[in-house]
Parts: C-alpha cells; structure tokens; sequence
C-alpha cells in the first residue's frame, strides 16, 4: 500500500470515528449505561485540564480509571481539579448490565447500581439484585449474585 493509500484509509477512519464520537454524545441522553459502555471507544477521555464550565449537562467522557461519566451540572475545573470518580457531585457514572464490561465496584450515593447493574469485586464479578445499590458485595442485608471469577467471566 502507498503512503499516499495509508494516508487516505487513516483519514476515512478519523472521520467515520468522530461521527461516531459524535453521534454518541447527541445521543447518549437516551442511552442506557448498557449501551454507552458498549461504545466507550468513542468517548472522548477526560482531560483535566480542560475547563468544564462552558460544557452542556449531559456531556459523556471517559475517565483515566476507565468509567463512562456525564456531566451532571458544569463547574470551574481550574478550582476543582480531581478526577470524576473524586468530584462526584459534577459527574454521574454509566454501569452495564453485561458482566463482561462490568468496571471495578465504586460506592457512590450520586451513581447507585440498580437491578442487574454489574461490577467487579474481589476478583469477581457481581450483579446487583437491588435498586438503589452502593454497599459492597458480601455486605450484609445487601442483594449482590456472584457471577464467577473475573477470569471466568470477562475472560
């Protein structure tokens, strides 16, 4: 393949990823987390340096740790500087029902996990059995169904 073949098949695929990056983000309102972490590769990533007081709510990225977020209400990123899973008040997190794209358990009252949300845990994949969810598996009173191993599981 000439150079000038190589440039023209990366510049295709830069294109047909950005209209799907932006497809995404016009869409993503109605999307479930399912669905957005289906398509993660068109996230754009976090970046913190970027000023997120002019972004619209709704905004979808994907953070350094590797969870799907929107923007839940814009804010002075230049005064608050954390990652999303630390600014969880600005940030609403996406959980998948499929357990091969459960991410690692995060406890947070703002992004519950519902019924058949999953996460891993422990070496493990779990399914959430309740709404409203943000106590560990294993934790006691709390409805949590051991999928199997990580390696099981996610392969």
């Amino acid at each position: 393949m000439s150079a000038e073949n190589k440039a023209f098949v990366l510049d295709t695929v830069r294109k047909i990823g950005r209209t799907a990056a932006e497809s995404l983000q016009e869409h993503a309102p109605d999307m479930s987390g399912t669905e957005i972490i289906a398509e993660e590769s068109f996230l754009p990533d976090f970046d913190a340096k970027r000023q997120y007081l002019h972004y619209k709510a709704g905004y979808v990225c994907l953070t350094a740790a590797g969870n799907a977020v929107k923007l839940v209400q814009p804010y002075d990123s230049t005064i608050f500087t954390g990652q999303p899973e630390e600014l969880p008040a600005q940030w609403g997190f996406y959980w998948s029902t499929d357990p091969k794209k459960a991410k690692p358990f995060l406890s947070l009252a703002t992004s519950p996990y519902m019924t058949g949300d999953c996460c891993t845990y422990e070496g493990h994949v779990w399914r959430s059995g309740q709404d409203g969810n943000t106590w560990a598996p294993g934790s006691v009173g709390v409805k949590w169904d051991d999928l199997g191993t990580i390696e099981e599981v996610q392969g």
